[in-house]
């Protein structure tokens, strides 16, 4: 009979939180509708932003017919939510949108001062920049400069810090 009763307060959970979720993403919809017609590029990312993180639903980005809100948001959200899986959602077609979802990567690694987000980034020049960035910028540890693979970019990373006269 126990069983029973926490079966039933369970499902009675769960059926709220859903419904929570449901009502949640409704709002969240109703706030990105008008977000194309919001005026410049920079207020559209913000609305379309300000949309997706308040749902927790980073899918309304997608709502955004100019691509550079669209990756925009995505990456805004990404960094944000401290996660870099919302930048799957840039799909690889070719050179331009693999550098734009590594971007997207390199940037929540910045976000989040983790250097091993910096693996899973591609292309050499995003990944060499990210792990410049971590030591440069976060005081990481000089052992990522190891880790760059063009040369340029690592005498750069184990250089001495300019003199700031």
């Amino acid at each position: 009979m126990q069983r029973v009763i926490i079966a039933v307060a369970l499902g009675l959970v769960a059926a709220a939180a859903s419904a929570s979720a449901t009502a949640q993403t409704s709002q969240g919809q109703a706030a990105a509708a008008g977000c194309s017609e919001s005026g410049p590029l920079p207020n559209q990312i913000r609305c379309f932003i300000d949309a997706a993180q308040s749902a927790g639903d980073v899918g309304l980005c997608d709502g955004a017919y100019d691509f550079a809100v669209r990756f925009n948001c995505i990456s805004l959200y990404a960094e944000r939510s401290a996660d870099p899986a919302p930048c799957e959602r840039i799909p690889i077609r070719n050179n331009r949108m693999l550098l734009l979802r590594d971007s997207c990567i390199a940037g929540v690694a910045a976000a989040t001062r983790s250097p091993q987000l910096c693996e899973q980034v591609q292309l050499a020049v995003v990944r060499d920049g990210c792990f410049l960035t971590q030591v440069v910028e976060f005081d990481g540890a000089a052992e990522l400069c190891a880790r760059i693979t063009k040369t340029v970019v690592k005498e750069l990373c184990f250089a001495p810090p300019a003199d700031p006269k």
